[in-house]
């Protein structure tokens, strides 16, 4: 079999004219949720592009609070908890928040993430370092590394409804005791902005932009074989292979799952051509 060609990404090194250059003028398709679209937005807009928001997906707290509480409450019991996404950062401590009275007062323990980006926001919200982040930011390396160090200790995961069975697995396969919570529910955007599908359509939009599986599978659901009409940027390798399983191809990956690498990896594509 052979391997499909991959999407160019951003490697740091300088291009031959100043990157901001490169992106000036062109028209971004955003499709994150609503309340996480406008950073990505402000990243492309200092770049000289044009922006236009149209969520795909719509993001809330878990619909079953009470079950979250009391799966909450039992936090102490667990050695580790895992935030697989900023969203679980988010809501999981919303959570926290409600049912000890502030973060402080909780009895958490040791802390993973999925990536930098999580770890991130988990100390910006709480001050407080995670103890593990994986060497690549995916399922299958956090459920590696979390496996080898936590050992016979227990893990509280939060995580969204339709989030990826890899961890679980592989946390599975090492024995490893854990228990998931859904912390937070998202649901596909069902009906296209007419004016948005026609620009797509008519071929005005330059790039979509693609930040996770959940967003690539319902940008394809929402707006189908207009896609091929602009280029996709992918934010990681996961979400370039769940495009390529439902048939479109990347036209550029972020070296690291971040937003200002995903502008980055435009801007390394735009340069290319110039």
């Amino acid at each position: 079999m052979i391997n499909p060609p991959q999407p160019p990404t951003f490697d740091g090194s300088e291009p031959q004219k100043p990157l901001e250059n490169w992106v000036s003028g062109r028209f971004v398709l955003v499709t994150r949720p609503a309340r996480q679209s406008g950073s990505l937005c402000e990243l492309f807009e200092a770049k000289g592009a044009k922006t236009c928001r149209h969520p795909v997906i719509e993001i809330a707290a878990a619909e079953n609070q009470r079950n979250l509480l009391d799966a909450i409450s039992r936090i102490g019991d667990f050695e580790w908890v895992v935030f697989v996404s900023r969203n679980a950062v988010r809501y999981a401590l919303q959570a926290i928040e409600q049912e000890f009275g502030g973060f402080e007062q909780a009895p958490v323990g040791k802390v993973a993430a999925i990536g930098e980006t999580t770890a991130d926001l988990f100390y910006s919200l709480t001050g407080k370092k995670v103890d593990l982040v994986p060497a690549t930011a995916n399922s299958e390396s956090l459920g590696v590394e979390l496996a080898e160090v936590a050992g016979a200790a227990r893990a509280m995961i939060f995580r969204g409804n339709r989030g990826s069975s890899v961890l679980d697995q592989c946390l599975s396969d090492s024995q490893l005791e854990f228990q998931e919570i859904v912390v937070y529910e998202s649901e596909d955007i069902l009906d296209p902005s007419p004016e948005v599908q026609s620009l797509l359509r008519s071929g005005k939009v330059d790039w979509v932009t693609i930040t996770s599986s959940a967003i690539a599978k319902a940008t394809v659901a929402l707006f189908g074989e207009d896609l091929r009409r602009a280029k996709l940027v992918s934010l990681s390798p996961n979400i370039t292979q769940v495009l390529r399983g439902l048939g479109f191809e990347v036209a550029a990956e972020a070296s690291s799952p971040g937003m200002v690498e995903l502008v980055a990896a435009v801007e390394a594509y735009e340069s290319n051509l110039g």
